[in-house]
């Protein structure tokens, strides 16, 4: 540190030729008013003094420089330098390898890449005396992770319950997160009684219970810088050995209908094995059976109700090993099949619209796994999904539309039908029967139109109106000719279209006069 010694001045005076020498000892104040010896001439009697005042420096003291405590690599950071009792001023200059990096009481400084320390130095100098103190800092770079290991057990059982540890090399203190059976877990950190370096090692416990039955399953466990934000990842491969499981023996798929086994894999003969569906006690029947000391459970015919999730557990010598459950899932359909419209409108044998509108058929039906969908309309394919529109009708759209679904596993198919014809008529009205009738018999005549939907038929015969496609007539009285008219109207749009027939009449009876 700086010392104060005292200044000493020599303040000379020649007064009217006499002479004198002060001794003057500073203080440590800013500026000091100095005052000369009086002198007195001898000769005359008269007296006379000198004053001046002269600047004093002081300081640096109590240096010091605030820093953070840990930096990251290629970041940007504020330092400042501060001194105490500086006057008149002090100069700031920054250095760091031997080289100047800044002057000023603050520093904006950037982390070099690749160095885990780094020291700045801070020379804080007085502009008037020289003086000078310096000081340092030393950064610590955040560092890792790094060597990041999982430890516990590879081999392992399903039912057994096991501790891991994930470690990691990282300054500061890394978070540790894990990842098992696609889901994203959080540990305890712990003290772990193992010495790395001759010093306790802190690591992160995961308590992992094997439920499920895989040939392997991962464990990853990620440690992430909370400084730095760096990570890295390691993953340990559980292999599960020597486990009982449900396993299908048939090789085929289950489809209802069809003969399907299950078998109780890995139970050590003469073991105890408990069967359970969905958790309970599983029933059996004439067509749900056990064979095999209970080993293999046979479903014949399998049916769409003996989908579940199936377990066996197993006793041996006292010990209960539970099993890794099955899910059965049951492939059936396509089962009840129909066909709608918008609005869930169910759509009969005949569908009839309008030249020009639009609809569309919705086809359904009861499959697993999901059905598939085929459209023909006069088996010409139209679509491959559960719906079909008419943008826009006409008589192209006309005919036969089915809907075939099927089951792209069984292969099993079902069908739904329906005939599509646009409104239209009436047109070709036609009057059929007897060309000549007889008076007093009875006669048929029968009214037909194109017409969709169907006309109604209204008669104009023997001056009575009739109504009907059909009707039955008989001549009264003779007459040489008589006119029949039938009218056939559209129900839908109102149109209407008539004919006429001209039937001859006999009497034998009668003599023309």
């Amino acid at each position: 540190m700086m010392s104060h010694p005292a200044l000493l001045f020599l303040l000379s005076a020649c007064l009217a030729g006499a002479s004198g020498r002060a001794s003057i000892r500073l203080e440590r104040t800013a500026t000091q008013k100095l005052f000369g010896p009086i002198q007195t001439n001898s000769d005359t009697g008269k007296s006379a003094s000198v004053a001046m005042t002269a600047p004093v420096s002081e300081g640096p003291f109590d240096v010091s420089i605030t820093a953070p405590k840990m930096v990251v690599n290629g970041a940007n950071y504020t330092l400042e330098c501060s001194a105490k009792e500086c006057y008149p001023s002090c100069n700031y200059t920054w250095f760091s390898s031997d080289k100047k990096v800044g002057f000023g009481s603050k520093l904006e400084y950037t982390i070099p890449p690749h160095v885990i320390e780094e020291t700045v130095i801070c020379k804080v100098e007085n502009t008037l005396s020289g003086l000078f103190v310096e000081t340092m800092v030393t950064l610590q770079v955040a560092q890792g992770p790094k060597a990041v290991t999982i430890r516990g057990p590879s081999s392992v059982m399903v039912g057994d319950t096991l501790m891991y540890f994930c470690f990691a090399d990282c300054s500061p203190e890394c978070k540790i997160t894990w990842r098992y059976q696609g889901k994203t877990l959080t540990g305890d950190v712990v003290s772990v009684p193992i010495l790395e370096r001759g010093n306790v090692v802190l690591g992160d416990k995961l308590v992992v219970s094997i439920e499920d039955f895989l040939d392997t399953q991962n464990l990853q466990c990620t440690a992430v810088n909370t400084l730095s934000g760096k990570s890295m990842s390691v993953i340990k491969t559980l292999n599960v050995t020597d486990s009982v499981a449900v396993r299908p023996v048939t090789s085929t798929p289950p489809i209802a209908e069809k003969t399907y086994s299950l078998q109780c894999a890995g139970a050590l003969p003469g073991s105890n094995i408990q069967w359970t569906k969905n958790w309970k006690p599983l029933a059996t029947s004439d067509r749900v059976r056990l064979t095999d000391s209970s080993s293999t459970l046979s479903f014949n015919p399998l049916r769409q109700s003996d989908g579940g999730v199936y377990d066996c557990i197993v006793t041996e010598q006292g010990k209960i090993i539970p099993g890794i459950i099955y899910e059965l899932n049951v492939i059936y359909g396509p089962l009840n099949p129909e066909l709608t419209q918008s609005g869930n409108k169910q759509v009969e044998w005949t569908t009839i619209i309008r030249p020009g509108s639009s609809v569309t058929f919705f086809c359904s039906a009861v499959c697993y796994p999901t059905c598939s969908y085929v459209w023909l309309l006069n088996k010409d394919i139209v679509a491959t999904d559960a719906t079909f529109s008419i943008s826009s009708a006409s008589s192209a759209d006309e005919g036969s539309l089915t809907c075939v679904v099927f089951n792209s596993v069984s292969n099993a198919t079902v069908s739904v039908q329906t005939h599509i014809q646009l409104i239209g008529g009436p047109k070709d009205v036609t009057i059929s029967g007897p060309k000549s009738v007889r008076v007093g018999q009875k006669s048929t005549f029968e009214c037909s139109a194109v017409c969709t939907p169907p006309c109604v038929y209204t008669w104009d015969a023997y001056g009575r109106t009739l109504h009907g496609n059909k009707v039955e007539l008989t001549v009264s009285h003779y007459v040489a000719t008589e006119t029949l008219a039938c009218t056939a109207r559209n129900i839908v749009t109102g149109k209407v279209a008539t004919a006429e027939a001209t039937i001859d009449v006999t009497d034998p009876d009668w003599c023309g006069c």
